[in-house]
């Protein structure tokens, strides 16, 4: 009964950032629930693995986006020659998530424009990992799992994603609160 009540609190801790995680990949909502499903249906199977876990929410972060791999290979018709490599990047569309009431605000709608054309300026990839680090605060050797790259790939394209950040909105010219953001992102 114990193992029971940890997986519902664990589910009910992280639920909403797998569910948001998935959709930033670019999954169906419906593909998304059933992955999170299927991964806590899983856990709840082999619950003495839990144990064994040092990271609960990078393994289950890990679990769904290679389960939505699996449902989307399942549900081609037909593979291409060029969809084989599972290193190739996947969409991952990241968006800023402000209050319905904060919207309103004309302050808060020019900052959540400003970043998201900021974070659209970069590719799916580098979205990704800026999410990732900055988001999900995951450390270079979990997102290097996450991503299957090197550490240092991690690093490098961390790195890059921020330097592209800065070369296209110079500090200067940007108003006083795109400016934390770069900043931030230090």
């Amino acid at each position: 009964m114990k193992k029971e009540k940890d997986i519902a609190s664990i589910y009910t801790l992280y639920v909403d950032d797998l569910f948001t995680y998935g959709l930033y990949l670019g999954f169906e909502r419906e593909s998304v629930k059933d992955a999170i499903h299927d991964i806590f249906v899983k856990v709840t199977a082999d619950s003495d693995k839990l144990d064994d876990i040092s990271n609960i929410k990078f393994y289950l972060f890990r679990s769904l986006k290679n389960r939505l791999l699996d449902i989307h290979k399942n549900q081609r018709v037909y593979i291409e020659l060029e969809n084989i490599d599972p290193l190739r990047e996947i969409p991952f569309n990241i968006g800023v998530n402000v209050e319905e009431l904060i919207i309103e605000e004309e302050e808060r709608q020019q900052i959540k424009t400003g970043i998201e054309q900021m974070l659209n300026s970069l590719t799916d990839r580098q979205r990704e990992i800026i999410y990732l680090r900055y988001v999900q605060e995951y450390d270079y050797q979990q997102i290097a799992e996450l991503l299957h790259i090197s550490v240092h790939g991690s690093r490098k394209l961390v790195s890059k994603a921020i330097l592209s950040l800065r070369e296209k909105y110079v500090l200067l010219s940007l108003p006083g609160y795109l400016s934390y953001f770069l900043l931030a992102l230090k």
